[in-house]
């Protein structure tokens, strides 16, 4: 696996995106389809790209009554200890788009940690994080956060 500390050298998004692909596991898919697959994705109405440090999270905002929760997930190439504080500066991202609801499924301890992490913050503050396995996957996840208003970033 590709760790780039973007605290030595930020790389680009795509660069990012496309490493995190080249770096999974075997997918029932070609590489170059699923790269083709996202950059259509990135296309899409109500996406929305973010890069912070060596992490690009990638998301799509709701409609009508849903308009203020998004579903989305993360490409990441940084530092444990640079993604954990790339979440919360993204977090609060939302939080300042007025987003109320965030949902993401992922794979791997890294990630799982990371949330373990943002749970344990969220706590301390008005914000809400459930984490969750997927019984039909062995290393599968599901995270619901409900943003509070206080600044997930504050004080890093």
């Amino acid at each position: 696996m590709v760790i780039v500390d973007s605290n030595e050298k930020i790389l680009p998004g795509p660069e990012i995106v496309a490493q995190t692909i080249y770096n999974m596991p075997q997918m029932k898919f070609s590489n170059e389809a699923v790269m083709a697959a996202i950059a259509a994705e990135t296309n899409l109405p109500d996406t929305d790209i973010v890069q912070i440090g060596n992490t690009v999270f990638l998301a799509h905002r709701g409609k009508g009554p849903n308009k203020k929760k998004m579903v989305g997930r993360a490409f990441n190439v940084d530092t444990g200890r640079n993604f954990a504080v790339n979440g919360f500066k993204y977090f609060t991202y939302l939080q300042q788009k007025g987003i109320t609801h965030y949902t993401t499924i992922f794979d791997g301890p890294v990630f799982l940690n990371a949330f373990k992490i943002f749970q344990r913050r969220a706590r301390k503050q008005d914000t809400e994080i459930g984490i969750g396995r997927l019984k039909q996957y062995d290393d599968k996840y599901v995270v619901f956060i409900k943003l509070g208003k206080e600044p997930l970033a504050k004080g890093l």
